[in-house]
């Protein structure tokens, strides 16, 4: 059982949090969205579990479907929409953690101009992540080190880090916050150096 925030969109829960990621199941109801906002400070990845959904940008469109991905840089103004008559599930990872640092400029349910994130109600609800599945994808925690991609063949599609990076001298190439697919991370961790293992949340559809 979990305490699950209520949303007029729908509902999210916290799945995991660090120091550094904080890492959000989002249910997003039949053709729902959230407002039109920005985080001024941080970044934020969304993963789709499913369903399928429209990520709308001041200019643009971008649509995804279980188990693809997008990253979203700070200050970006964007808003998730359920684009089926199933509830879209989706993955959040946002660093730093700051549920607060949010600006609204456009929301179907009245609440353009706020930035306030306090919760909305919560209700007690039993999660459906049963054997590491939700939706059409398979979720599970990971440890990574260097020895990992010659045992493991294809073990996930996509990866959140939550702790851990790849490094090049002083200069972090991937690290807590990002969402970086099985061929690229592997390629990074071929080329780079790890610094620590690298510890998250893997994504892989089924």
């Amino acid at each position: 059982m979990v305490k699950t925030v209520i949303k007029p969109w729908g509902c999210e829960y916290l799945l995991y949090q660090n120091d550094n990621v904080a890492i959000w199941h989002l249910y997003i109801d039949a053709y729902q969205e959230t407002s039109l906002h920005s985080h001024p400070n941080k970044k934020t990845g969304l993963i789709v579990l499913n369903g399928a959904a429209k990520v709308s940008f001041l200019d643009n469109d971008t649509k995804l479907f279980y188990g693809e991905k997008i990253m979203i840089r700070h200050g970006v103004f964007h808003k998730t929409k359920s684009m089926t008559d199933t509830t879209l599930q989706l993955l959040e990872i946002e660093t730093p953690v700051n549920k607060e640092d949010i600006v609204r400029l456009e929301d179907n349910y009245g609440r353009a101009g706020s930035t306030s994130m306090g919760p909305d109600g919560f209700y007690i609800k039993e999660l459906d992540i049963k054997d590491g599945h939700v939706g059409r994808c398979k979720v599970k925690f990971m440890t990574i080190n260097e020895d990992y991609f010659e045992v493991y063949k294809n073990d996930f599609d996509n990866f959140m880090i939550t702790s851990g990076n790849v490094s090049h001298n002083d200069y972090n190439i991937a690290g807590p916050g990002d969402i970086i697919s099985y061929n690229n991370l592997k390629k990074l961790i071929e080329k780079f150096s790890i610094q620590a293992n690298i510890e998250g949340i893997a994504v892989k559809t089924c």
